[in-house]
């Protein structure tokens, strides 16, 4: 479980980011859900660097000037701060990329009838799930540990 700050800023970002994934899922699936994973990731950077400052950002700050397709590099390089091809952004980029290509196989393998409105719900379920892979594992990254109470 993560604070509600998260949650609250993904109902805030979501209809935007889900616009995007939705079209570009049936194309690119792998990608959409780790583009999730790093919208997690910086809104786990803004939490932790000043929540008041960034917690009313919107969907073009973490999406950037190049739009949803460079979405990664955008957050990776001017919200992280990693410079890409560094170690730490390979590092990243593999963890979410094995992430979203385990979410995708388990869409793959769930059952629901493609096209329906269950299979609508388990993307939507995926993508959220994704945020919040990103955001927990780059609090976890930062120092952050997670107690059972």
């Amino acid at each position: 479980m993560l604070t509600p700050d998260f949650e609250q800023m993904w109902q805030r970002l979501a209809p935007d980011f889900m616009a995007d994934a939705i079209r570009e899922f049936n194309g690119y699936p792998e990608v959409v859900l780790a583009w999730s994973a790093y919208l997690g990731a910086a809104v786990a950077w803004c939490w932790d660097k000043d929540w008041t400052a960034y917690k009313d950002m919107d969907y073009a700050f973490f999406c950037g000037d190049k739009g949803f397709d460079y979405m990664d590099e955008h957050i990776t390089e001017d919200i992280l701060g990693y410079k890409l091809g560094s170690e730490d952004a390979l590092a990243l980029a593999d963890f979410f990329r094995s992430k979203a290509t385990e979410a995708h196989s388990l869409l793959l393998h769930s059952g629901v009838e493609p096209g329906s409105v269950d299979a609508y719900n388990a993307v939507v379920g995926a993508i959220q799930t994704m945020y919040t892979v990103g955001a927990s594992h780059f609090l976890a990254k930062l120092g952050y540990k997670w107690s059972a109470s």
